[in-house]
């Protein structure tokens, strides 16, 4: 075997660390949360809509000041629409239904009972962000948005505060003083504009609060609810457990890497059969897509949970599965790998971890992602799976029927 025990690998972990992964879905949470960000949502698009019926051109003046806000609230309905699509499973459930699965007719070629399949299409229809840019870009522009409003009502406050009387006006360059019908147009715009703006930072900080969240440790294991009780941090002693959360850092560091390989661009990309191709992870993946998606119905459930499980790793690049090394295998023969960088330091202390290609033809089989769904009840305070499909060709679901599992027993009793 290619795989020896002669030296430790970058980034290698143990078998036990890599089976206390999980993606828990706060279901009843995250329903009632989509009802209240979608009035959010509402509002937002009521106020932009609010913006084109109060237009008012009278003269150049006018024409340059309307147009500049409704660019600006167009702007801003913009990188707010971004955040809200994710909640929206229809383009998802499009390509979920359109994608295939990847390395099929490789695994056709595989030499194990029964065959081998990969189903990962969620993970080819999942949303990235490469490095950040688009939270980078938003919050720049939100930024930029909340110091315009702040100028703008600082100027209103010194207008009513010293009157008609002042000259105020021309420390802002404005050539004579506003009647009171311009500054009404002027003021309404504005205060609408500032509504905007309020409602989209109230959706942004519920949204990161509740979608971007991985349980802490303690004492090397991953947070028990029921036994350790509510986790510190993002205010959960007041707003409670939020919609969805990974178990480890980890857990998620795995499935940003499963989405690297299998949801990057290839067109125009030759082939790299080095043996340590270098490559930066995805800075965030939408795993919300994930969740939503999930508690559509039973079936949807079972097929996430599949994807998530079995999953194999697979370089898109290459067209060539990929293995893990665990703790004290290496790549003796050179096979072609990649070092992906960018991860955390608790999935590997210099960020980087390697992987290598797994020769199915030999009986090879890939690394799995391994993260088990659980769906959380916050009234009971119960965990609970959903079943597995045991064929998923085409959109036919065929379920297998299932003991009920304790996740608590399975993946935190380690």
């Amino acid at each position: 075997s290619v795989w020896t025990a002669t030296a430790t690998s970058v980034g290698a972990r143990t078998i036990e660390e890599s089976t206390k992964k999980a993606f828990v879905i706060n279901f009843r949470r995250l329903i009632q949360f989509k009802e209240k960000m979608d009035i959010i949502h509402e509002v937002i698009k009521a106020t932009t809509i609010a913006l084109l019926t109060l237009l008012a051109v009278r003269d150049e003046k006018h024409l340059l000041y309307d147009l500049s806000v409704l660019i600006l609230g167009l702007t801003l309905y913009s990188v707010h629409e971004m955040s809200h699509d994710a909640m929206d499973t229809t383009d998802f459930s499009q390509m979920v239904g359109l994608l295939g699965n990847d390395g099929e007719d490789l695994l056709r070629e595989s030499p194990f009972p029964g065959g081998v399949d990969n189903p990962n299409r969620c993970l080819q229809a999942m949303t990235f962000s490469s490095r950040g840019q688009r939270s980078l870009v938003s919050g720049l522009c939100v930024s930029f948005f909340v110091v315009l409003a702040s100028f703008a009502w600082t100027v209103v406050a010194m207008m009513w505060s010293v009157g008609e009387d002042h000259d105020w006006y021309t420390r802002f360059g404005i050539p004579e003083h506003p009647s009171p019908d311009e500054l009404e147009h002027f003021v309404t715009l504005l205060l609408v504009g500032t509504v905007m703006i309020l409602c989209h930072l109230v959706f942004e900080w519920f949204y990161w609060r509740e979608f971007a969240y991985y349980m802490p440790l303690k004492d090397g294991q991953p947070w028990d609810v029921a036994l350790n009780g509510t986790p510190p941090g993002r205010l959960n002693w007041l707003f409670g457990l939020p919609c969805m959360w990974f178990s480890t850092p980890t857990a998620y560091d795995d499935l940003r890497m499963w989405v690297t390989l299998a949801g990057m661009d290839v067109i125009g990309l030759a082939r790299n059969v080095d043996a340590n191709r270098p490559m930066t992870v995805v800075g965030r993946v939408f795993a919300e897509e994930l969740a939503f998606y999930a508690i559509e119905d039973p079936e949807c459930a079972g097929r996430v949970r599949k994807c998530l499980l079995s999953s194999k790793l697979f370089d898109k690049r290459n067209k060539i599965f990929m293995k893990r090394p665990f703790l004290g295998e290496v790549n003796a023969q050179g096979r072609p790998g990649v070092q992906l960088s960018g991860l955390s330091k608790e999935t590997s202390p210099n960020g980087i971890e390697g992987f290598y290609q797994a020769d199915i033809r030999k009986g090879e089989m890939p690394s799995e992602l391994g993260v088990e769904l659980v769906f959380f009840d916050s009234r009971s305070g119960e965990f609970h799976v959903p079943k597995v499909p045991e064929h998923d060709k085409e959109g036919a679901m065929i379920l297998r029927h299932e003991k009920s599992r304790s996740f608590l027993h399975e993946m935190l009793s380690n």
